[in-house]
């Protein structure tokens, strides 16, 4: 629900934004600059704004309605563009269907009834409402790209690109999971490439609710493992960073029927997790991206190795474990002072576990 009240919030931001320049588009340039400040306003601006400020929150919260009807397990799996038009599509209908009940409205409670046929026929035919109308498709295309494109980009980056936030590197303390497909090379081979990267893609779209559902970040696909990220905080509030874990294995469980089905195995993830600082920075000239650098991510990266080794299918290090709270939800169990791959000094590693 919170995600979806984000989305709505979004979308009525968005609609004001577009409303009003709409409103300064369609009145500030009939008069001349001069006299529309010194003469009586021909037109009453503070009611057009508030006209078209009203029109726009009901704009924002129609389309938002229409978004969460599209948001079904198929059509999130469908292209980028098969997105976008689709979209498009379904917001133009919507927005004529829209248009015409809110001039209609506005015949009904402003003229007299017997208005309504008049009102119904200037929505219909007049160039206002045509110029209204191509306007909002032309800006709910716009918004439907931009929410697409932060999507591929990851919530959140999309803006910190534009906002310069890491143009400077900075210094920030974070958990990191690097998320693996147990078993892999076995699976591949029974089930050949194209199958098996059919698979990559399934899991890779289930465990995106999970991300938003417990404020985690996907920093990188590499292959079929998947590193994420959490700012400490965020992490470490109602143990999101152990809870996604574990909520991810469930929701593929919940779905063996459907793997077994199609692929003939259920799929399991292993994890190794760690927290400490690192900087952050925006790299690239094409396909920008921010990217972190920091011996924490290799340790994160050499303690999931350690998986296979102990048969466990979650292991964190010392360092998470004195950050995270303790909580009767989870058994944390010392495997030991280990020596990773790459490293001269012992990491202490511990398993997690439902109790």
């Amino acid at each position: 629900m919170r995600s979806r009240y984000k989305q709505i919030l979004f979308n009525i931001a968005a609609w004001m934004v577009a409303g009003n320049l709409f409103i300064i588009f369609r009145y500030f340039g009939i008069y001349d600059f001069t006299e529309y400040f010194i003469k009586v306003k021909p037109v009453e601006m503070d009611l057009k704004f508030l006209e078209g400020n009203i029109i726009s929150v009901y704009m924002g919260v129609l389309l938002s309605f229409v978004d969460f009807a599209l948001e079904t397990e198929k059509f999130k799996r469908k292209s980028f563009q098969y997105i976008i038009l689709a979209k498009s599509v379904t917001y133009s209908i919507t927005m004529y269907i829209g248009i015409n009940l809110i001039f209609i409205m506005h015949g009904l409670f402003v003229n007299r009834a017997d208005n309504i046929a008049y009102s119904i026929k200037f929505t219909l035919s007049s160039p206002y409402s045509i110029a209204l109308f191509i306007y909002g498709v032309l800006i709910s295309v716009l918004i439907s790209f931009i929410k697409e494109v932060n999507k591929k980009f990851g919530p959140g980056i999309l803006f910190k690109l534009f906002s310069g936030k890491y143009y400077e590197p900075r210094v920030e303390e974070r958990i990191f999971m690097f998320l693996d497909l147990k078993s892999s090379t076995t699976i591949a081979e029974k089930l050949g490439h194209l199958k098996y990267s059919r698979l990559i893609q399934d899991c890779f779209y289930d465990v995106t609710d999970v991300v938003a559902m417990f404020k985690a970040e996907i920093y990188q696909y590499v292959g079929d493992e998947i590193v994420l990220t959490w700012e400490l905080d965020k992490g470490i509030e109602n143990d999101n960073c152990f809870r996604f874990f574990f909520e991810f294995q469930n929701k593929l469980e919940r779905k063996s029927n459907y793997y077994n089905k199609k692929y003939g195995v259920v799929p399991y993830f292993k994890a190794g997790m760690n927290c400490g600082f690192v900087t952050v920075a925006e790299v690239g000239e094409i396909k920008k991206e921010i990217a972190y650098h920091g011996d924490v991510l290799n340790t994160a990266a050499r303690i999931q190795d350690q998986c296979n080794v102990y048969d466990k299918s979650i292991l964190i290090s010392h360092n998470l474990n004195k950050k995270m709270p303790r909580s009767n939800k989870y058994k944390r169990s010392l495997i030991g002072e280990i020596i990773l791959k790459g490293k001269e000094t012992p990491v202490g590693i511990y398993s997690l576990e439902l109790v």
